[in-house]
C-alpha cells in the first residue's frame, strides 16, 4: 500500500497539468476516457494533442486534426526514431537516411529500451508544440516498460543525447506541476487491485508525483432498494449470485461494485467516478464515439476542467 494517501491528487488537479498519462489494466476504458479528456481540454481553448501508441488500425506516425484545437497522433517507434535522429543531426532529410542504415537499425532494435524510450521521447518533445498532451497508455505491463526504459537508460549510460533526454524526461514526468498520472479502473476486483500495484510501481519511478485514481463505468446507485427486496448488502452472504429478474440484477450489480470499491477505500483513496454510458443503436454515431461524447459531458458536469 502506498504511503502517499495524503498527497494523491484529485482528478481535477490532474487535468490541470500540461501532460496527462491515462493508465490502467487493459479493457477499463482508457482510450475512451483519454479521448474524452482531450476533447474537453480542446473545447476549453487549449491546443491539445491526444497520443495513442502503435495502433495497427492507423497509419504509422499519423497526425490528424480533429477540430480547431484537437490533434491525434498514432505514435510509432520507427517514425519517432527517424524524427529523433533528424533533430539530433540538425540536417533536414539526413535523419531519414541515417535511420535506414542497417547498422543503425540493428542498434536501435538491440539497444536496451530504445523502442520504448523513443515513443515517450516523441511525446516529450511535442510538449513544446501544444498546451496539453493526453496520452492513452498501453495496458499496465507495456506502459510500465516504457517508463522503466527512461530510468534504465539514464542509469546504464552516463553521456550522449539519449542520456541527456532521458534525464530530462524523468524530471518532466516526475514534476506534478508538469505531468500527471491518472489510473483508471473498473469497479471490479482485479482492475482495482492491479491499480494499487501500478501505483506502487509509478511511485518507485516518480516518488514526488503520486498518481490519481478514477473509476470508470460505475453502475447507477440503487442500493436503497436492497432492504425492500431483502437482499444482503454483503455479496459474500448471498446464497447464490444468480439474479431473479432485471431489477434484481441491477441491485446486485450495484451492491457488488460498492463491495469491490472497499479495496480503494481501505487504501484511503477518494472515490471519483464516471458512470456507465448508454449507447443508442439507432444513432448515426458509432458506439465508441457516443461513449466518448457522454464521458466528455460528464467531465464538464463534474467541473474537472
Amino acid at each position: 500500500m502506498s504511503n502517499s494517501s495524503q498527497t494523491r491528487p484529485s482528478v481535477k488537479k490532474l487535468l490541470s497539468v500540461p501532460i496527462i498519462f491515462v493508465s490502467g489494466k487493459g479493457g477499463v476504458g482508457k482510450t475512451a476516457v483519454s479521448q474524452a479528456i482531450a476533447r474537453a481540454k480542446s473545447k476549453s481553448g487549449k491546443k491539445t494533442l491526444w497520443v495513442g501508441f502503435e495502433d495497427p488500425t492507423r497509419p504509422p506516425g499519423e497526425l490528424r486534426r480533429v477540430n480547431k484545437n484537437l490533434f491525434e497522433l498514432n505514435c510509432t517507434a520507427e517514425e519517432a526514431f527517424e524524427e529523433y535522429m533528424g533533430i539530433k543531426l540538425k540536417v533536414p532529410g539526413l535523419g531519414h537516411l541515417f535511420s535506414k542504415n542497417p547498422l543503425i537499425r540493428f542498434l536501435a532494435k538491440a539497444g536496451p529500451g530504445i523502442h520504448e524510450l523513443v515513443l515517450l521521447g516523441k511525446l516529450w518533445h511535442e510538449r513544446r508544440n501544444y498546451d496539453c498532451i493526453v496520452a492513452d497508455m498501453p495496458s499496465t505491463g507495456f506502459g510500465l516498460a516504457m517508463f522503466h526504459s527512461i530510468g534504465n537508460w539514464s542509469g546504464i549510460f552516463r553521456g550522449g543525447p539519449l542520456y541527456q533526454d532521458s534525464k530530462g524526461m524523468l524530471a518532466t514526468f516526475g514534476n506534478p506541476e508538469e505531468c500527471g498520472q491518472l489510473i483508471v479502473a473498473l469497479p471490479e476486483e482485479m482492475p482495482l487491485r492491479e491499480s494499487l500495484e501500478l501505483e506502487a510501481f509509478l511511485l518507485q519511478l516518480f516518488p514526488e508525483n503520486p498518481p490519481g485514481f478514477l473509476v470508470n463505468r460505475l453502475f447507477p446507485d440503487v442500493k436503497k432498494h436492497a432492504m425492500a427486496r431483502n437482499v444482503d448488502v454483503n455479496p459474500d452472504q448471498w446464497p447464490t449470485p444468480m439474479a431473479e429478474s432485471i431489477q434484481d440484477f441491477a441491485l446486485r450489480r450495484c451492491l457488488l461494485e460498492e463491495h469491490n470499491l472497499k479495496t480503494w477505500r481501505e487504501a484511503q483513496i477518494t472515490i471519483e467516478s464516471l458512470p456507465w454510458q448508454r449507447v443508442y443503436p439507432e444513432s448515426e454515431l458509432k458506439e465508441f464515439e457516443q461513449v466518448v461524447i457522454g464521458l466528455e459531458k460528464q467531465i464538464a458536469e463534474r467541473g474537472w476542467l
